[in-house]
């Protein structure tokens, strides 16, 4: 079965396709076709501070957890999906938290950048409000930390 299985993937991979040409209409130049809208700049003023805010959002959130931690022995990190970070460390958690926020700003970008009028003004949302989520967590934090 495998050597049946291996056979027809080299076959696949082997053999020639044929591919069609793209029929040009009359009328139009082929560098018309070939030339894109200039893209848009979306790095501008407001994202920066966008993803500024998220940025110190994040840490601020992280190291007030981390303080409480040291602080309270019977406390422990009530979000499923960061608790594993928080459990191995300070270095694990920001470095998880930096690539989670570009990852976000990545994904705010494209939005931003896109030719759908809704993602262009929507893109800010999402960023927002998880700088809005880690203000509360940290504020949390320094209640159950005093």
């Amino acid at each position: 079965m495998r050597l049946r299985l291996s056979l027809a993937l080299v076959v696949l991979l082997v053999s020639p396709c044929a591919a069609a040409a793209q029929i040009i209409p009359e009328g139009v130049a082929p560098a018309a076709i070939l030339t894109r809208a200039p893209a848009r700049r979306v790095t501008d003023k407001k994202f920066w501070l966008t993803a500024a805010a998220l940025n110190a959002a994040m840490i601020v959130d992280t190291k007030t957890t981390f303080d409480v931690m040291k602080r309270c022995t019977t406390c422990y990190e009530a979000d499923p999906y960061a608790r594993p970070f928080v459990e191995r460390g300070p270095a694990v958690s920001y470095t998880a938290g930096e690539a989670f926020d570009i990852t976000v700003m990545a994904i705010a970008a494209k939005m931003k950048g896109s030719d759908r009028p809704f993602f262009r003004k929507t893109w800010w949302v999402v960023p927002i409000a998880l700088t809005a989520g880690h203000a509360m967590a940290a504020r949390h934090n320094m209640r159950v930390g005093r």
